[in-house]
Order: C-alpha cells, then structure tokens, then sequence
C-alpha cells in the first residue's frame, strides 16, 4: 500500500495530507533494513567467527584481531542504526514522531560527544533519573565554601563516573560489562579533566577581542591548534579506537576472550606481517575472512564519516522517482537475502 501511495504521489501530485510522513518513513524503515540484513549481519559471520576463537582460549594473529573488533564495532553500529531507522520510519508512516536514538556516534571527537549521539534516550534517562538526582555539576551545600568551584567539580567527575558505571551494570551484570562501563567512566573523567585544564586558560576575552599579552597567545593556541583539523582528526582517531577497544569487553563472553583478543591487537601474542598486501586476505582463514572483507571495512568507515544520518534525510527528504527507487532497492534486497541466508536478531534485542 505504501509502494501504490508513493507511485501515485510521484506521478499525480500530494493525494493525502501526512504523505510526506508516510514516504519519509517508508525511507527510513527501508535504509535500516538493509543496514541491519546487508551490512551488519556481514560483519557478524567474522566477528562472531573470531570472537569465538578468543573465547575457547585461542588467538588470532594481528590482522584477524582487529578485522574481528573492527567487525563487531561496525555490526553493533549498523544493527543499531538500522533498528533505530526502523523504529523511526514506522513511527512516521503512522505519523508519529518518535525521539531521535541515534546521531552518527562514530564520528565523535571525544567520549562525551560520542554518549550524546549513542543511545541517545538511555543518556537522556540516566542523566534525569541518575545524574541530576546525585547533584549533577553543582551542589548549593557547598556555595559557602571557598573551595565551592573545586567541589563542584569534583562532584561532577563522581556523578560521571557513577552514570557511566550503571550504563555498563544495565547493559547486564557480567564482568565485561562492568569493565566495559568502568572504562566509559574513567575516560569521561580524563577528558572533564582536559576541559578543566583548558577552561583554566583565560579565553574570555578573545571574543571580545580584547588581548592582554597572556589572552593573545592563548588565542594563538585556540587557533592554531585546538581549531585545527589535526587536533580534530587526533581527537576523532583516538576516540574511535577507544571505543573500538572498550566493545571488546562488552561483546566477549568471558573477561579471558577479550584479553586473548586485545594481546591479538596489541602483537603481544605473535605477528605475521604479509610480503604482499594481497595475501591479507589468507591471514584472515580463522575468522573465515575473504577477498572482500577489507572492502566491507572501508566501505564502513566511509559511510560511517560522510553519509548523512537519519536526522538529516529527516529534514531535507524530498519525495521524488529517485528516493523511490533507492528506497524499493534498500527493501527488496534484504527481504531476497532474508530468503537465502539465516536470520540474526538484533543485537540490542538483549539489552
């Protein structure tokens, strides 16, 4: 019915009010299925093949340890995206508007950013529920004190670390978990941490354009480095891996596979260096890796770091014969595939 109302409307023109809803949804619905059925059940067959191996006290070489967490960090990324697009779409083809879940997270410059785009109403919950009920950044008992604003920020590192130590306990109580949210936590204070070394620089009055001596050369600093793509590409690249590293801990089933994994990652177990770049595929045999694995990773973080996100096709979808065709594309596919290979459940399905 959505198929006829969309041919209709391309043809004849705007046939019912919410159609633009109807055809946005349908959009979404379509793109999170193929995410979910084309992208991340390929990445699942070699992070499930790899994870397997670590976990029955095993390893794997160099390349087969990072395609393995590359694998699962993409699956877990494409699953959940699609699932969110899913939700959304349907939600607006009953002209429904449901809160935005999901903001492009890989594309953070810093762990706090990435929880403001990652699960985006669980964040929204445990800051209402968690945080602000422990005091958030301030606590009035202590406005007296001459040590108020040293208080205040302590209390904020306590009250993070606390938020993302039950991130982690929610997701379930298994070790890995824990780590995993203990992790979170402990990056979250280290970078309010750098923001607190930063604020102590006196930028005040750069917008104001006003420079004593100290202020021009902290501006200089402002300028040259902090805005500079180097430092964001250095920000991006360490976030990224950061968060690569730590999903180790939360898809392992035993704490011993995700450190037989890591001494993988890390060559701490043994390296095998290819004389050919064509021959990275035969180092991959363990996690049943082929020709077109390493295709699958760039093409990952290619459309991870560049392609428009569920938001902004939100605001500027356009109903039109070629969103149509992308759309019938982006359905039918994973619909054929569901046909022809087993079915893998959501991951969040167990959260």
């Amino acid at each position: 019915m959505c198929v006829v109302l969309w041919v209709l409307n391309v043809y004849f023109g705007d046939i019912i009010s919410n159609y633009k809803n109807l055809a946005t949804g349908l959009f979404l619905f379509a793109i999170g299925l193929f995410k979910k059925v084309i992208i991340a059940d390929s990445f699942a067959k070699w992070a499930n093949a790899g994870f397997g191996v670590v976990e029955n006290n095993q390893f794997l070489n160099i390349f087969e340890s990072w395609v393995t967490s590359l694998s699962y960090t993409f699956q877990l990324y494409f699953d959940f995206s699609g699932y969110c697009d899913m939700a959304v779409g349907l939600g607006l083809m009953f002209n429904i508007r449901l809160p935005i879940n999901f903001n492009s997270p890989y594309k953070s410059l810093n762990i706090t950013d990435f929880w403001r785009r990652w699960h985006i109403t669980l964040g929204r919950f445990l800051k209402a529920y968690l945080y602000i009920p422990l005091g958030g950044n301030q606590n009035n008992a202590y406005k007296q004190s001459k040590i108020y604003d040293t208080l205040n920020k302590i209390l904020t590192l306590r009250n993070l670390f606390i938020v993302a130590f039950i991130s982690g306990v929610w997701h379930g109580a298994g070790f890995g978990f824990i780590i995993w949210g203990t992790l979170h936590g402990l990056a979250m204070l280290i970078h309010r941490i750098y923001m607190y070394i930063l604020e102590s620089f006196d930028l005040k009055d750069i917008q104001k354009e006003k420079f004593s001596p100290e202020t021009l050369s902290n501006a200089r600093f402002k300028m040259y480095f902090l805005e500079s793509k180097f430092y964001k590409i250095a920000c991006w690249f360490i976030t990224f891996n950061f968060i690569n590293i730590t999903w180790v801990f939360f898809r392992a089933e035993n704490v011993q596979g995700a450190l037989n994994l890591l001494k993988g990652m890390f060559g701490i177990v043994w390296v095998e260096f290819p004389y050919d770049a064509r021959l990275i595929p035969h180092f991959l045999n363990a996690i049943q890796g082929r020709n077109d694995t390493i295709v699958y990773l760039v093409f990952a973080f290619i459309v991870c770091l560049t392609f428009k996100n569920s938001i902004e096709y939100t605001q500027s979808f356009k109903v039109n014969k070629l969103n149509f065709v992308i759309a019938m594309f982006a359905l039918y596919v994973p619909i054929i595939m569901l046909g022809l290979k087993p079915y893998e459940p959501f991951l969040y399905f167990n959260f």
